[in-house]
């Protein structure tokens, strides 16, 4: 390594440690670049804004290096929202934030972390208590929704039809409907394979076949590989919660091709393609001009 390569990079570190310190003090940062400066210098100094996403000034011009990536990090954001991958979307949305300049943008990703949280709230809190411990948290999200000026009233209207749906199918699930039901133990099961955390993905699949229990069990009087399916899973989990003993565990077929076998007598038994209707039920879409 070059004496000048060695001196930039330390210098670039350097100053990485002072942007992000100033950071954790909830200071905004900005790289500016003088006309002074040296031509080491400016090189440190649009290093610096590139590693950081801090903005770089330059005279009266400030260039945010990094407003590409905050667009790529919100727009990833929503695509593992509506995959129910809440700890990766999060972490997407933070990182937007700490980038993004745009006062649009902004808007939109400090909209979706709230849809975030909404959305989650829905999917992880028992029906019984979904009504009473969240319905001020709907109102709430639908006030903020009329103060990010920088959207266009048919943005804004979407969004708040979007809540709105979501806070109808709360209802569902507090009147216990079904359909609905099955619907949010299908997505919890989907959360438990992505965290592969296999056992609770296996109970929320006998929670799905007890609440469908008895089309369930109609469609395995004639399915030898459902009605196998079936009894090995309530094997499985009696020994695996110990409600009853079994020197040996079943075999087992992997969670995700259950999984799938669920759903594809859910999408015989309710007449729709499942999955789909799950995710279209528990997800937030972008809004789109035209749509």
């Amino acid at each position: 390594m070059s004496d000048l390569q060695k001196t930039i990079q330390d210098a670039v570190k350097d100053n990485i440690e002072i942007i992000e310190s100033e950071r954790y003090n909830s200071k905004d940062p900005i790289v500016t670049i003088s006309k002074d400066d040296s031509p080491k210098q400016i090189m440190i100094k649009l290093i610096t804004s590139e590693r950081t996403g801090a903005p770089l000034k330059f005279g009266k011009e400030t260039l945010n290096p990094a407003e590409d990536l905050a667009k790529s990090n919100y727009n990833s954001g929503i695509r593992t929202l509506n995959s129910w991958q809440f700890r990766t979307s999060d972490k997407y949305f933070n990182d937007a934030a700490k980038t993004a300049r745009d006062l649009q943008l902004q808007q939109r990703i400090n909209l979706y972390k709230q849809l975030h949280n909404l959305l989650k709230s829905v999917i992880q809190t028992s029906p019984d208590r979904i009504v009473r411990s969240k319905g001020a948290f709907f109102e709430e999200v639908v006030k903020l929704i009329s103060k990010y000026d920088k959207l266009s009233a048919e943005e804004q209207n979407y969004y708040r039809k979007q809540v709105d749906s979501l806070s109808e199918l709360t209802h569902q699930l507090k009147d216990e409907e079904r359909e609905i039901r099955t619907h949010q133990l299908l997505a919890k099961c989907s959360i438990a394979l992505y965290n592969q955390e296999y056992l609770a993905a296996y109970i929320w699949l006998y929670k799905i076949y007890l609440l469908n229990k008895e089309s369930f069990d109609t469609i395995a009087s004639g399915d030898e590989i459902l009605r196998k399916a079936l009894k090995t899973l309530r094997q499985y989990l009696e020994a695996e919660t110990g409600l009853k003993e079994n020197e040996d565990l079943p075999t087992m077929a992997s969670a995700f091709d259950l999984q799938t076998i669920f759903i594809d007598h859910l999408s015989t038994i309710y007449d729709v393609e499942f999955m789909v209707e799950t995710k279209k039920n528990f997800s937030f879409p972008v809004y789109r001009e035209n749509q």
